[in-house]
């Protein structure tokens, strides 16, 4: 295990979360304004679905990749970051409110994953 295999699995974790808060963002400017099947529609053209697609596209093949070189039981625990960095990056970037407990539950994630990996 060197270097680059924890920095692609990094950029798994990045780009799951950059995929999260893609979709979240496309499906909230495609609201329903003439129906569901409009909204839908006006979804898949959007390029935040596209950013999503070509985002989860890419991680699983890093993800495939990180599987062959890193233990289980070390990158599993790490691609659980995304459960702390969606929120942070949701509450910075669309601009959602993330309450008291949700800090000190990703402080949690972040602190577990740390002692895991070492």
């Amino acid at each position: 295990m060197n270097i680059i295999t924890w920095l692609v699995l990094m950029l798994v974790v990045l780009f799951g979360t950059t995929a999260n808060l893609s979709l979240k963002y496309g499906l909230h400017i495609s609201s329903p304004t003439k129906g569901a099947s409009a909204s839908i529609q006006n979804l898949l053209l959007s390029r935040y679905f596209w950013i999503w697609f070509v985002c989860y596209t890419f991680m699983t093949i890093l993800w495939l990749y990180v599987l062959r070189t890193i233990p289980l039981s070390q990158a599993f625990p790490v691609l659980g970051l995304m459960y702390a960095f969606v929120p942070i990056a949701s509450h910075y970037l669309l601009k959602e409110q993330v309450i008291f407990s949700q800090w000190l539950g990703i402080s949690i994630i972040i602190t577990g994953v740390v002692l895991v990996v070492n």
